[in-house]
């Protein structure tokens, strides 16, 4: 029986709305593009959730990638990053509503601590849960198996008694690999009727 749902929270949650945020900086085409493989598309981003280097680390790290758009890697690192983020209009009633009804509430999420700071009100909801697990906060990211085997361990949570709410696939098949029960996000409509399917109501 399930009694613990495990969410991510990049697009489960909130909205990672940077396609968003580089058109409200003016960014279009090539420097949009650029700006892009800089930053959110480049694995030095994944260092960024992981919380081992100073945000002046990283965004000098983000320059190295194209030092030719160093002024809009630094707008969007000190200007404009707080738009990066926004909750989805159904979080907090998702929440609440399972909330309600007993079920212990975790997340299990790969999130900076600039994003937890700049984005707060956006994340409000983060004190809802019984057990936030962070990245940045255990310096482990997912899908390393280790970070689920910190939660599974830390927090006594039983596999078979959980199911774990994440968008990417290769974080779906490391939580298997511990036999955690998975949905695949799609959409909270989805996401409810996989629920459904094991007993959560």
């Amino acid at each position: 029986m399930i009694d613990t749902i495990i969410f991510d929270m990049g697009m489960v949650l909130v909205d990672f709305r940077w396609r968003q945020l580089f058109a409200e900086m003016g960014l279009s085409g090539e420097r949009f593009d650029r700006l892009a493989k800089a930053t959110v598309l480049d694995p030095v981003w994944n260092e960024f959730d992981r919380g081992v280097w100073t945000e002046d680390e990283m965004c000098e790290a983000f320059i190295r990638n194209d030092p030719g758009m160093e002024k809009e890697i630094r707008q969007l690192m000190y200007e404009s990053f707080p738009g990066i983020l926004k909750k989805f209009p159904y979080t907090d009633e998702w929440i609440d509503s399972l909330k309600k009804k007993g079920y212990r509430l975790m997340i299990l999420s790969n999130f900076s601590e600039k994003a937890l700071r700049e984005c707060a009100d956006e994340l409000d909801y983060i004190e809802k849960v019984d057990d936030p697990v962070i990245s940045c906060k255990i310096k482990m990211i997912k899908p390393a198996p280790e970070i689920f085997k910190y939660l599974l361990d830390n927090y006594k949570v039983k596999p078979e008694n959980a199911v774990f709410i994440d968008d990417n696939e290769d974080n779906i098949n490391a939580a298997k690999a511990f036999s955690i029960n998975t949905i695949l996000f799609t959409g909270r409509e989805d996401a409810d009727r996989e629920l459904a399917k094991l007993g959560v109501r």
